[in-house]
């Protein structure tokens, strides 16, 4: 009976037309990503060649001026020499720009961390990012620091270098970057769109389903582990054409590139804070929180359907549940009604964060952690249960139908 009714179940979620659409849409907006999006898409590490040719011959007019005027002294005030900084800077971006043109990536990305690792105060990163900012500096020396952290990575490890590696386009890093993003309330999203129905479409056969002889939490169970399975299938399935994609067209990565993390040895926000751990570590540990958060709201939904017995409804309230975060969240945001927002399991729905610190290197905290993380999920899992537990003992399935 149990397998007959999940057949019944996963079928009905295979034909449902309103999944068949969504699943649609997510292979337009992947595709779309894949051949359009990310081929055109310009990183902080991404190099200009035009733009960087220009600006050489552009110094090198300038220099020669320069010299020509006796311009090339220290300042008094400052103790450098501007025409000694432009001569360095112009060796090196000519050197750079000769090796991208030679497709010599090895020896591109050697001269960048050379140049990154005497001209810190020259880092560019992402100049929209930091306007957006409330702490433009600071994010600005977390970024230079990630960086220098992750050049280094590929010579320590010895890691083959090509251009999409060093615009982290690769696939385990486009998939690094898509975790760190919020994009990743997409898949979230998707458990709550497949369960959103998953018992109230049941109330228009209400003859047949009252005959069921088996107990309403049971039927509650089957349909939730069935969504659960469907789910997790359409997130491997998407996550492997997507994978699969990009793999063809700028490779597939490599496991042990260096991912840094931060670790307030001294809160300081020097080198001496960060530490480093393999990509395929730091996947595995998100990865670890997606068929929790699955559950999750799938039982919510279960909870929600009980109560108010609309579809549409329960997918307003989940949604909206989901993206609470961003309502009140702010770089200034340690506490939420008094207590730390480490304890609300809202702070862990973006995921991809929390295993490099991100999370704390935002609001300046250190308890937000994957420990931590894991522990507020599953107790709210646990919370879930038990209030599942008496809603339907209370909304029979005779009083549901």
């Amino acid at each position: 009976m149990i397998r007959a009714l999940f057949k019944h179940e996963f079928r009905i979620l295979i034909r449902s037309k309103k999944n068949i659409l969504f699943l649609i849409f997510l292979a337009i907006a992947l595709l779309s990503y894949c051949f359009i999006i990310l081929p055109n898409k310009q990183t902080a590490d991404s190099f200009d060649s035009e733009k960087v040719r220009y600006e050489l011959e552009e110094l090198e007019i300038t220099q020669k001026d320069r010299d020509e005027k006796g311009l090339t002294g220290y300042q008094s005030m400052s103790g450098r020499s501007v025409y000694s900084d432009q001569n360095n800077y112009f060796a090196i971006h000519k050197a750079m720009l000769q090796a991208f043109e030679d497709q010599n990536f090895e020896r591109y990305a050697r001269l960048y961390l050379q140049y990154l690792t005497e001209n810190w105060w020259d880092y560019a990163g992402n100049p929209e990012q930091y306007q957006q900012s409330d702490f433009p500096g600071k994010d600005k020396m977390h970024d230079y620091n990630q960086t220098l952290l992750r050049y280094k990575g590929y010579f320590d490890e010895n890691i083959p270098i090509s251009y999409p590696l060093i615009e982290q386009k690769t696939a385990l890093q486009s998939l690094e970057s898509f975790f760190l993003s919020s994009s990743i309330y997409i898949l979230v999203f998707m458990a709550i769109y497949f369960s959103s129905d998953m018992v109230v479409r049941d109330r228009q056969y209400r003859t047949l389903l009252q005959g069921i002889p088996m107990g309403w939490y049971r039927i509650l169970n089957i349909k939730t582990m069935v969504v659960f399975f469907y789910t997790m299938l359409v997130i491997v399935l998407f996550l492997g054409i997507g994978i699969g994609i990009i793999s063809i067209t700028n490779g597939f990565g490599y496991t042990n590139i260096h991912v840094p993390y931060m670790t307030f040895k001294e809160w300081n926000f020097t080198l001496v804070d960060y530490d480093i751990m393999s990509l395929g570590k730091y996947l595995l540990y998100t990865l670890s929180f997606i068929p929790i958060l699955i559950y999750l709201f799938i039982r919510l939904n279960v909870l929600l359907s009980l109560l108010f017995k609309n579809q549409w409804l329960v997918l307003l309230i989940s949604t909206a549940f989901l993206l609470s975060e961003r309502v009140y969240f702010s770089r200034r945001t340690r506490d939420l009604f008094g207590i730390e927002i480490s304890n609300f399991p809202q702070t862990y729905f973006d995921f991809g964060r929390i295993i490099t610190n991100g999370k704390n290197y935002l609001v300046n905290l250190d308890t937000i952690t994957y420990s931590k993380g894991i522990t507020v999920l599953c107790l709210s899992i646990l919370v879930l249960e038990v209030l599942l537990l008496i809603v339907s003992r209370i909304v029979t399935k005779q009083r549901f139908y």
